[in-house]
């Protein structure tokens, strides 16, 4: 029931949200310079987070609207777009049009920098033991390493509705190591709200405020998102994985493992892409992408943009993979001896 009331509260302010500007925004013609001043418009009203990011948008504007007039291709136009969106260097931020690969802002997502330092297949054969196990739809892998537990979580949805069953696999494990890395994202609630055996206590986790008016700045009020205790408590030591692939959704569960007492947070540095993402169409069938939120941690920061650090920095290189060995899952081991 938890989770109804997390997805109904989310869904009113973004409904309330999009009604609010589609009734008093004119659409965009379907030429370059209307779209181009529509697109950046809408980031100039919608997107919160430029100061986070270190970009003046008005200087974007500066640089990139003389070069765009009612003659500029639309491969001219959607050069234009990622030169200037690339300034935000943003993984919820991207581009689609037919018969092209989305494109996204941020360089390590779009150029799949480092992409093979994780690999499932490789912990499967050569870590785990071969009775491991999968449910929903592929989002949960979990299995033993010897005595300790190994739960992987590909993605944030109702697969999250097993974990139960996957602690009480877990109960005799000496600890857990829960494998965030390349987690792509999804609906944060389903994590939140199956969260309770993993604290024994309510936990504010962080808080979040969305875009709300027509001018820069204007926000609804914060609302804060806590964990709370339900069921066995599950009081192992664990070890939480992450990389820079691990995004959105994915980055606030994080936040909600870092709350805990008995978590270490090993590997590399997230994405730092957490806030709402939500999609617009442009005249012409481009599809693009923004957030309209921001986040704060329950210490008081943002990591929009940086990426949450782990405690402990372990870096794979792709020598040691290819010869079958993941640093950063052995150091996690290390921690249990």
């Amino acid at each position: 029931m938890k989770n109804l009331k997390y997805f109904f509260f989310a869904i009113a302010v973004l409904t309330f949200v999009s009604c609010k500007k589609t009734f008093f925004e004119p659409e965009p013609q379907n030429n370059p310079v209307e779209m181009f001043d529509n697109l950046w418009s809408t980031f100039n009203t919608d997107y919160p987070n430029f100061e986070q990011r270190g970009v003046n948008w008005q200087e974007q504007y500066d640089i990139y609207r003389p070069q765009v007039n009612n003659n500029t291709s639309d491969d001219e136009l959607l050069d234009i777009f990622k030169q200037m969106l690339a300034a935000l260097d943003d993984g919820h931020v991207s581009i689609t049009v037919p018969n092209a690969d989305q494109w996204y802002s941020n360089t390590i997502i779009n150029d799949r920098i480092d992409n093979d330092l994780f690999d499932l297949e490789l912990i499967k054969t050569k870590y785990m033991d071969d009775n491991y196990l999968e449910s929903g739809y592929g989002g949960n892998t979990y299995g033993w390493i010897g005595n300790i537990g190994y739960y992987n979580i590909a993605w944030i949805q109702d697969n999250f509705l097993d974990i139960d069953d996957i602690l009480n696999y877990f109960s005799n494990a000496e600890g857990l190591i829960v494998d965030m890395r390349h987690n792509g994202g999804g609906d944060f609630t389903w994590a939140f709200s199956e969260f309770g055996r993993f604290t024994n206590e309510k936990r504010f986790v962080f808080k979040s405020r969305t875009v709300n008016g027509s001018n820069p700045g204007d926000f609804t009020d914060w609302w804060k998102w806590d964990i709370e205790p339900s069921g066995t408590y599950f009081n192992k030591p664990i070890v939480m994985l992450t990389d820079r692939y691990t995004i959105s959704a994915g980055e606030r569960t994080v936040m909600a493992f870092n709350t805990l007492p008995n978590v270490t947070q090993m590997g590399d540095t997230t994405c730092g892409a957490i806030a709402t993402v939500v999609g617009k169409v442009l005249p012409n069938g481009w599809y693009y992408t923004l957030v309209i939120q921001q986040t704060e941690f329950s210490n008081g920061v943002d990591y929009e943009g940086t990426g949450i650090p782990p405690q402990i920095y372990v870096q794979n290189t792709s020598e040691e993979m290819n010869n079958g060995v993941d640093a950063q899952l052995n150091a996690a081991l290390e921690q249990f001896k």
